[in-house]
């Protein structure tokens, strides 16, 4: 049986990072299943393009970025509210370089960098 949208993010603004990987193409289908509009951020344009063609929504757009690097994370940002405006959800789950597995509030902040 299909369980109803409960329609926990209607209308919100979301970006998730790693869109087009398995956890985040997970993600995005159930951000926009409850109403919420995604901006998809990875690296590989085609496979987002693909992507987004194949969720077929005007609720979900793409941009292509190295989440590691300052200006494309800017644009993705940018590119995000100018489409739909404020952003009420970022789901930060581009792949890590197999770094260290703490706490977010322990996580050292050059590890980032």
């Amino acid at each position: 049986m299909a369980t109803q949208a409960s329609g926990l993010v209607e209308g919100k603004t979301c970006i998730v990072t790693g869109g087009a990987g398995s956890i985040g193409l997970a993600t995005v289908r159930a951000l926009l299943a409850e109403g919420a509009k995604v901006m998809l951020v990875d690296l590989d344009t085609d496979k987002l393009e693909h992507t987004v063609r194949e969720l077929g929504t005007d609720n979900a757009a793409f941009v292509a970025a190295d989440v590691t690097d300052a200006a494309q994370t800017r644009n993705y940002v940018e590119e995000t509210v100018a489409r739909w405006g404020k952003i009420d959800v970022l789901f930060s789950n581009a792949g890590n370089d197999g770094g260290p597995l703490m706490p977010i509030t322990e996580y050292p902040e050059d590890l980032f960098d």
